[in-house]
């Protein structure tokens, strides 16, 4: 399997833990805000990392590193993802997997052969057709029946695996009110987080000029939703 990045120690990325992050290449999203226009736009014009130096920079830190985690892009859009994550269990690592929540089978079939530890779903906006399609810049209602099919295997699992959802929390796409709803739609929920929007390289250009919540306005979001779910916060401030 081929990536297109990859950071050696994180502590940040998968909570309580210290990992390397891997870059897979592409996605079948288009959000405006994405922070990673040429991993989606134009791979191929970015320089390849190889399984083999990943798998051998693990096992070289490995009395510091608990695991990998693999972001993109979109992880499960390669079949070849889940052989891969074989290997690193195999050598003893944790693995995280961050995914916009689109592929459902592949997600149940990497919990039920116990190749992921934590798996990050990425929930762009309130789960219905219109605010969705604009937030993730998709013109397809089957992906997003998909993401509903991810969400509902993770609430179903319970205690069962580790698991948070995310939402980046982006001006004129998404409002209190919007976070309020996402929250009553994933209540069952154990973790989740409130990310702040970077305004930097975003896929969109005109997001680039879009002001961030205060890091006021994102607590007081984090306030309302807080009784839902065992554990919020809000990152990146």
């Amino acid at each position: 399997m081929e990536f297109k990045g990859f950071i050696k120690t994180s502590l940040i990325e998968y909570p309580g833990k210290i990992v390397s992050v891997a870059f897979t290449a592409g996605c079948n999203f288009r959000c405006p805000f994405c922070q990673n226009p040429d991993l989606v736009l134009s791979p191929e014009g970015l320089p390849s990392i190889s399984e083999k130096e990943i798998i051998d920079h693990l096992v070289s830190k490995k009395k510091w590193l608990d695991g990998l985690a693999i972001t993109g892009g979109e992880p499960m859009i390669h079949k070849n993802l889940p052989p891969f994550v074989r290997k690193i269990k195999k050598k003893g690592f944790l693995v995280e997997i961050e995914t916009n929540g689109t592929n459902p089978e592949m997600l149940r079939s990497l919990i039920e052969d116990k190749l992921v530890d934590f798996i990050a779903l990425d929930i762009k906006a309130p789960l219905e057709w219109e605010k969705y399609k604009e937030a993730a810049g998709i013109n397809r209602k089957d992906l997003l029946v998909r993401v509903k099919e991810s969400v509902e295997i993770l609430l179903k699992l319970g205690h069962e695996i580790n698991y948070e959802f995310r939402t980046t929390v982006v001006p004129e796409l998404l409002d209190k009110e919007d976070i309020l709803e996402i929250a009553r739609q994933i209540k069952e929920g154990r973790r989740y987080i409130l990310q702040q929007f970077l305004p930097e390289k975003t896929l969109d250009k005109r997001y680039e000029e879009i002001k961030p919540y205060s890091k006021e306005k994102l607590e007081e979001m984090r306030e309302k939703i807080k009784d839902f779910f065992e554990f919020s916060e809000v990152r990146g401030l």
